[in-house]
């Protein structure tokens, strides 16, 4: 008996003696904890270029307000002098332009805009939401960027088809069992977008995290003078590089095409008729397929080539590839101002 307990004694002891060490070992970097950022959404259009926790609260919309709040009456007025038609009247206004900047406001969608480095991916992680379905709220992740209808990259130079890249979610209250509302999603390049539309009361909290990749391909210029490089790493593929603003383009490094194209003389700026070529132009929105064009490159250089100044509200520049060939290009880029217009190759319509 004395030996059994003993032995339990024992293991008690240890175990309270070895409970430290196992705590500890969760500890894989000690000293070098992760900096935590919290940020408030303050903004329908909020755009960040930082990592960390972004919270958005709305709170219940306050009770209306009575019909007869927006008469105008002054202090000796006597409420008996108005006639029930004109009350009603009144009320029934009142209500009807409450009722109107109710549904403007439930109908509103906003937006977290995050855009990160040229070689990295946007990392989303929903530590929290409370969107309720019933109510008419909804969120939505998107695989780039999206605004007017328009979206970055466009459906032709995605990899992956439109109803792949937007990811819609809420809360289902009458759902039964309840699933945890923890959701994880990765954008394909640099730029992506949290829409939500909250009616009435609801909140979430969402964590930004950027990740290195070797191989880009489309990018959201965020810097307004930056150089940048595109390749398609031998794959037939589109990639866009495009800049929310007007903007000046020169080429550096550039090899584009078959041996025949880069053992030409000078650089060719005119080669729309064949299948590997730099195009350089400017849209209205974010759509960049229908962009109007200003030039098609397409040889090998290693010096730096003449500027050209793209007037339009986004600047783009998309390789085109077939996967023959190991195209690439330094595409350097700075924002564009009234002294370019020497230079300008292409100006969209206002």
């Amino acid at each position: 008996m004395k030996l059994v307990v003993y032995l339990y004694l024992s293991m008690i002891v240890l175990g309270v003696q070895a409970w430290p060490t196992v705590k500890r070992s969760f500890e894989l970097y000690p000293g070098a904890a992760m900096p935590y950022n919290e940020h408030r959404i303050s903004d329908c259009m909020h755009v960040t270029s930082e990592p960390g926790d972004f919270i958005f609260k709305k709170s219940a919309p306050s009770p209306a307000a009575s019909p007869l709040a927006g008469l105008n009456f002054s202090p000796n007025a006597d409420l008996l002098e108005l006639g029930n038609e004109e009350l009603e009247a009144a009320a029934v206004a009142a209500a009807a332009a409450a009722a109107a900047a109710t549904a403007v406001t439930a109908e509103t969608v906003c937006g977290l805009y995050v855009i990160g480095e040229p070689d990295t991916i946007v990392e989303i992680t929903m530590k929290h939401y409370d969107v309720n379905c019933e109510t008419g709220g909804l969120m939505a992740f998107v695989d780039g960027w999206e605004l007017n209808g328009e979206y970055f990259p466009a459906v032709k130079d995605h990899h992956r088809v439109l109803e792949d890249r937007v990811y819609e979610f809420c809360n289902n209250n009458k759902q039964w069992p309840r699933y945890s509302n923890k959701k994880f999603f990765r954008s394909s390049q640099n730029a992506a977008l949290l829409q939500y539309r909250i009616p009435g009361r609801g909140s979430f909290v969402a964590n930004v995290r950027f990740h290195k990749i070797t191989q880009p391909c489309n990018v959201l210029v965020q810097d307004t003078a930056a150089v940048y490089k595109m390749s398609n790493f031998g794959h037939a593929r589109n990639c866009t590089l495009s800049a929310l603003f007007p903007a000046a383009i020169s080429l550096g490094n550039l090899r584009i095409g078959s041996k025949s194209v880069r053992a030409q003389d000078k650089v060719n700026y005119d080669c729309h008729l064949l299948e590997d070529r730099l195009e350089i132009g400017g849209s209205a929105g974010l759509d960049t397929s229908s962009m109007e064009l200003a030039s098609s490159v397409c040889g090998a250089s290693a010096e730096l080539g003449p500027e050209q100044a793209i007037y339009c509200g986004v600047t783009s520049v998309r390789l085109v590839s077939t996967g023959r060939y190991q195209n690439q290009a330094a595409v350097i880029v700075r924002k564009s101002d009234e002294h370019d217009l020497d230079i300008a190759t292409l100006m969209c319509a206002l």
